[in-house]
């Protein structure tokens, strides 16, 4: 079997298990990152007796190495499993509708095997269980999840395994769903299970990542968010050109699985600034992955803040570049995550997602009508706004 064979070829520092408590979830909530965590769900259900699970899983995922392993894991464990896969990139309402549907009383768990969206879904399902649109459409955040929840991501970047949140399309807008509640029961991160990402996903997802690292340590400065921005920006930009030139390089996916852990960590200290909410535009309107849509944006808006994270952005060029402090190192390490996006075969402008400079009085305004982020270290005028998608169109990064 594929995913045998690359686990038997990994080195040993790589399948050492590394376990934290999750905050917040139930007493045998954790985190288990390393090569062969995706083996553990079978034993793991079967050890809480639980025989029948409903797994959520993108339709291409059964198919991977990755998840036939994991397929193969619960088979071994007397596991019976019900699957769900009609999940879009971008989940929306109605697809929680059939997702209600698919839910059965026999269910005494929910696995997600996949990327975001996949997570997000499983999240609501296992919080709702059979009252699942009722308590998603009061907001009912409140009360004990409805069945334990098992999260296995099948990317690097996301990181919504590890985090209290969950994102739908309702009416053409984002809607954010945050509470401890939604939390996994325990989240298996096996970078194994991100081997047959192709090379746009690996990157898309890792400057998702970087993104979620950056903007938390922003929005939240402290010495905590800045260590785990830094290292997390740092790792991803060494070791994503080495995942993009081979897939199956196990040491580059372990620590691009890490920076997405240690990125999410940040984010959920400090939470989401102005590149997501670029982001979601873009996702909207041109149908950007997230990612792409994060990681472009990201650059342009570091510039906007440049003058209010001065210290983030000193620690960034001393770890990524090896230069001390200074107005003209700190631009250089902006100028280098832009020239990292592009490298890696992504959008780094605009226009290339087909805007036009007639499009940006429309930006600006849906960037401040629906995703202003008062959290921001700068606040942001309708002029500031226009001038940053004027940079962005461009492609060119403007410090004002």
């Amino acid at each position: 079997m594929e995913y045998d064979r690359l686990l038997e070829q990994t080195p040993p520092r790589y399948r050492n298990p590394l376990t934290w408590r999750l905050p917040g979830t139930a007493p045998q909530g954790k985190t288990v990152l390393s090569c062969g965590a995706a083996k553990i769900l079978g034993p793991a259900l079967r050890e809480m007796g639980i025989s029948r699970i409903l797994l959520l899983a993108g339709s291409h995922v059964q198919h991977t190495p990755g998840g036939q392993a994991v397929l193969r894991c619960l088979k071994e464990a007397g596991i019976s499993c019900d699957m769900f896969t009609d999940i879009p990139s971008e989940p929306h309402f109605e697809v929680l509708c059939r997702l209600q549907d698919a839910v059965d009383r026999r269910h005494q768990a929910v696995a997600g095997l996949g990327g975001g969206s996949v997570m997000d879904l499983a999240k609501l399902a296992a919080y709702g269980g059979m009252d699942l649109l009722a308590r998603v459409k009061e907001r009912n955040f409140a009360l004990e999840p409805a069945l334990p929840l098992f999260l296995l991501p099948t990317t690097a970047g996301t990181g919504s395994e590890i985090s209290p949140y969950s994102v739908l399309t309702v009416e053409g807008r984002k809607v954010f769903y945050a509470s401890p509640s939604l939390l996994p029961t325990a989240a298996l991160v096996d970078p194994l299970l991100t081997v047959s990402m192709p090379p746009h996903v690996t990157a898309a997802t890792a400057f998702d990542a970087m993104t979620h690292a950056l903007e938390g340590a922003m929005a939240r400065p402290s010495p905590y968010t800045d260590a785990l921005a830094v290292e997390s920006a740092a790792q991803i930009l060494h070791y994503l050109p080495l995942a993009l030139k081979d897939g199956q390089d196990i040491p580059a996916r372990c620590h691009l699985a890490l920076a997405s852990v240690m990125g999410m960590m940040s984010y959920v200290m400090g939470g989401g600034l102005y590149a997501h909410s670029i982001s979601y535009i873009l996702t909207l309107e041109k149908g950007a992955p997230h990612g792409v849509g994060c990681g472009l944006s990201l650059p342009y808006t570091m510039a906007f803040n440049a003058e209010h994270i001065q210290p983030l952005l000193d620690k960034l060029a001393a770890r990524c570049l090896g230069a001390s402090g200074g107005e003209d190192t700190r631009r250089q390490v902006i100028w280098h995550i832009q020239k990292a996006f592009a490298a890696a075969g992504l959008p780094a402008s605009l226009e290339k997602l087909g805007y036009t400079a007639t499009d940006i009085p429309d930006l600006a305004g849906t960037l401040l009508e629906k995703y202003v982020r008062k959290n921001n270290p700068r606040p942001l005028s309708p002029e500031d706004a226009r001038r940053l998608f004027a940079a962005m169109l461009r492609g060119s990064i403007e410090f004002f």
